[in-house]
């Protein structure tokens, strides 16, 4: 039972370091293109064009206020920036909120009755006279040179949408430190996946669209309360190419406490997992190139690998109280007599695993690395790392076994 154990474990963590490896050698490969940033003055943005940026607002009566008046900050030719704030039925002070800005030129508000989030994107799109359409979640908001950025890269004609790099906005107490450095992490591998045509979502804070892309595949859908996602498969599947702008900064609200970072999380991979399911014909499928053949089968294998990780640690809790019983049957209360530790380096724990995980966890901080300088120096301090070794692969085992069971009834995740 062991020796299978070992397998499997040793065959997950050979996935895990196959990836990393397979994520650097990529990057060095394309490092010159990735570290070159966009060159943005005065002459740059006399062509750009007109671009609207929808904000779908619920219940962001404290935000969306300031989410409208940072895309007004935004370097970006005024007669050409259009905004769109969608009030989808809020409950609280957001229609109050978004009427201080009804006689603004550059903006249109839109009263609806609540249908959820695709529902007021699309109201949006539909009216929308621009040949670009981008999203603004009302938690967040973009650095003033962000929309240039994207912009600039839809000079190649291929180019269907940009995807932002995201970060987490002034990370504070450990459930956010530790979302700081995953957001990091996601920097350097959206920037991999873009040079291998195969990212899989676009995500709500300023992902910007040709609305071309929405004539051609139709619209938005609920899709498992993961829109974003699920656009971005369907894009995929139809050959649009997503590219990703690193440099375009965009920061956002993050959850504060566990059970909100757990429901956030849920939703997400609960989303992945339907969306996946709904693509399956994507998947190990050569027509798809990268993200068919090999990112979206090796998220599944990953999240197999947790399941059958968290599974032998629960086997291994059983084995230990059941030893403990047996022990404190043969000889009683002894068992519990307790005394200092010893510690002794010849009782290192030196098998192929220990070994394994070291040199992930290098990998893994060497990316974290690389994605701070991608994103122009934001860079982690040593209590955001910490946060994220000593938390994140407690935690996270929680919503992925959560988001399976989901799956296998069916079940849909609530999105607040």
């Amino acid at each position: 039972m062991e020796s299978y154990r070992d397998f499997i474990t040793l065959g997950a963590l050979f996935l895990s370091l196959y990836f990393e490896v397979f994520l650097l050698i990529t990057y060095i490969e394309h490092r010159k293109k990735l570290h070159r940033r966009v060159s943005i003055t005065v002459n740059s943005t006399v062509d750009l064009p007109e671009v609207t940026i929808i904000v779908p607002c619920f219940n962001e009566e404290q935000t969306a206020g300031k989410t409208i008046e940072s895309i007004l900050g935004l370097d970006y030719p005024q007669g050409k920036l259009k905004i769109v704030a969608v009030n989808d039925g809020s409950t609280d002070g957001t229609a109050k909120a978004l009427e201080f800005y009804a006689d603004h030129p550059q903006i249109e508000i839109i009263h609806k009755e609540n249908g959820g989030k695709h529902t007021a994107l699309n109201l949006a799109i539909q009216n929308a006279t621009t040949p670009f359409v981008g999203c603004l979640d009302a938690d967040s908001y973009a650095e003033k040179d962000s929309l240039t950025r994207i912009m600039r890269r839809f000079e190649n004609a291929e180019v269907m949408a940009v995807v932002p790099s995201l970060h987490i906005h002034q990370a504070k107490g450990a459930i956010q430190r530790l979302q700081k450095v995953e957001y990091i992490l996601g920097v350097f591998i959206r920037s991999i996946l873009a040079e291998l045509n195969a990212l899989y979502v676009t995500p709500g804070p300023f992902s910007i669209f040709r609305k071309s892309v929405f004539d051609k595949i139709g619209y938005y859908k609920k899709a498992h309360n993961t829109e974003d996602m699920e656009m971005a498969l369907r894009m995929q599947k139809n050959g649009l190419k997503i590219a990703n702008a690193h440099d375009a900064v965009v920061f956002t609200s993050s959850p504060r406490t566990i059970k909100s970072l757990y429901r956030q999380r849920v939703r997400w991979s609960s989303g992945f997992l339907h969306n996946v399911r709904d693509y399956k014909g994507m998947i190990f499928n050569p027509k798809y190139g990268h993200i068919g053949g090999f990112i979206l089968p090796l998220m599944l294998v990953s999240t197999a690998g947790v399941l059958f990780v968290v599974a032998t640690f629960i086997l291994d809790i059983i084995d230990l109280i059941q030893g403990k019983i047996a022990s404190f049957s043969a000889i009683g209360f002894r068992m519990f007599e307790w005394s200092w530790p010893n510690f002794n380096w010849f009782y290192m724990h030196t098998t192929p695993i220990f070994f394994g995980g070291m040199v992930a966890l290098v990998i893994v901080f060497t990316i974290i690395f690389i994605g701070s300088k991608l994103s122009k120096g934001n860079k982690p301090k040593i209590t955001d790392l910490a946060c994220y070794t000593l938390l994140y692969s407690f935690i996270a085992p929680f919503w992925i076994i959560r988001s399976v069971a989901n799956l296998a009834l069916s079940k849909q995740a609530s999105w607040r």
